[in-house]
């Protein structure tokens, strides 16, 4: 099943982080989920399999941009190694598009990284089209 995640989940969240390919900290986790559950702008979902584990999660959040309206982009998502290619990432992925739905999204994006080509036919299996290459550039800012 797939549900709304809690900051209870904190723990087995954080171990799919570090599958996805993260250091991750319980701590950590729990603070950042804090944050992001209850606001209506982010969505933070859970697979839970049928003994009561947690084995994926999904991350989106809603924006509007300017040049082509609102979406909802999925910024995370992960199913345990062990639970994989059984459907759960497209339970999650469904969720959050439902979600979008009731948000009035006009679409939903995902930026897959090139190195994760196994994601690459999961979206495409799931109707998504690649719209675009790009590069990321990131810096650090910090308080002065």
């Amino acid at each position: 099943s797939v549900r709304a995640a809690t900051e209870g989940e904190a723990k087995a969240i954080a171990s799919l982080v570090v599958e996805l390919g993260y250091p991750a900290d319980e701590k950590i986790v729990r603070e950042r989920l804090s944050q992001l559950v209850g606001c209506s702008d982010y969505l933070m979902a859970v697979a839970q399999s049928d003994s009561g584990e947690i084995c994926g999660w999904l991350q989106a959040h809603s924006s509007e941009a300017l040049e082509s309206g609102s979406r909802v982009e999925i910024v995370g998502l992960v199913t345990a190694q062990q639970m994989r290619r059984r459907g759960i990432g497209r339970l999650l992925v469904e969720y959050a598009e439902s979600w979008a739905v009731r948000l009035g999204a006009q679409a939903v994006v995902v930026r897959s990284n090139v190195k994760r080509v196994e994601s690459h036919g999961f979206y495409v299996a799931l109707g998504y089209t690649n719209t675009k290459t790009q590069n990321v550039y990131r810096k650090r800012v910090t308080s002065k």
